[in-house]
């Protein structure tokens, strides 16, 4: 069964809702949700950044839209583990929409997981299939054949975000608080000391004024190198210049690689103090010495595995948490 959503909205209803919610703030609360986003999501639009924005201590209102993007290309079908970094989303910080642009034309919403998604209506309300075709070039320069999915998804989540403005987040990123605070800046990532920008969480305002300058960074593209583009170019060009057009995130969007590794191996490993954390998912196989014991993680599985992401996911969704054993 194919996605479907409802039409927009006349702009009748709107010019109605708007009315409604001017003249009676308690009626926000009851109000169709897309009715009164809309409005908020137009006027953000319009947000001009200057020069002499403080991204260290932002504004006193939201200036990012509550929106949360995924990238899926060639591949629609939910897992496990994509229905839990969704879950996660959607119960720690509550968005407005979740978007998830793939290049699968007609992609439907099929599966196991996907029918859990639909039976939590909270949640399939707020779900929208956007169509994005793959790049296959930039500014001229065609993208590395074997890292094309990739490359290109680091160029998508740039203009997904400029596009719509937002937060973008990586298949594997498990949300853990509310994502509310960084609402407020220009734009949030994470850069911790002495490495370069994660580009596996973005939030901004769609005219953020890094964004086209990041895309620019693409002028010089190095198809062989992995994270080049992605990180390395945009924090020495862009950021080692100009700070001021982010607001740092040191280490609580969790995407420095050194760190993910302890849900799977330190049993004692404090997770709870973070936004977000990068899980890692792929990477598993290469440095987890449980791997083969559990390759893939399930409903049935996750329930007694013993390290933190067992913890996180079982408290995530309401399971039980097996007895302590002595180590």
């Amino acid at each position: 069964m194919a996605c479907r959503f409802p039409r927009r909205l006349s702009v009748s209803a709107l010019i109605i809702g708007v009315m409604i919610g001017f003249f009676s703030f308690s009626v926000i609360d009851i109000l169709p949700i897309n009715l009164y986003f809309v409005s908020e999501a137009e006027f953000m639009d319009t947000y001009t950044f200057r020069d002499g924005f403080d991204n260290e201590t932002g504004v006193d209102r939201f200036i990012v839209p509550n929106i949360i993007h995924f990238i899926r290309f060639k591949n629609f079908e939910l897992k496990f583990m994509d229905y839990v970094v969704v879950m996660a989303a959607m119960r720690n910080h509550r968005p407005d929409k979740i978007y998830f642009h793939t290049d699968i034309k007609d992609a439907k919403c099929e599966g196991k997981y996907w029918e859990w998604v639909k039976n939590d209506s909270e949640l399939w309300s707020r779900i929208e299939i956007k169509y994005l075709e793959v790049p296959t070039e930039i500014f001229g320069q065609p993208l590395s054949e074997g890292w094309r999915l990739w490359h290109g998804s680091d160029i998508s989540r740039v203009r997904i975000i400029k596009k719509y403005g937002g937060i973008y987040l990586d298949n594997d990123c498990f949300v853990l608080k509310s994502l509310d605070k960084y609402r407020k800046f220009e734009c949030s990532v994470n850069w911790d000391e002495g490495q370069i920008l994660g580009n596996q969480v973005i939030i901004a305002n769609k005219n953020a004024r890094i964004l086209p300058l990041w895309l620019d960074t693409y002028k010089v593209y190095r198809s062989d190198l992995w994270y080049y583009n992605g990180g390395e170019r945009p924090t020495e060009e862009i950021l080692h210049h100009h700070p001021e057009l982010i607001h740092r995130v040191k280490g609580d969007f969790g995407t420095d690689d050194g760190m993910s590794p302890n849900l799977y191996l330190n049993k004692e490993f404090e997770w709870r103090h973070l936004d977000i954390i990068h899980l890692l998912i792929g990477q598993r196989i290469f440095w987890d010495p449980n791997y083969n014991a559990t390759p893939v993680f399930d409903e049935n599985n996750i329930r007694t595995y013993p390290y933190p992401i067992g913890e996180m996911i079982r408290e995530l969704l309401g399971m039980p948490q097996p007895p302590k054993t002595a180590s």
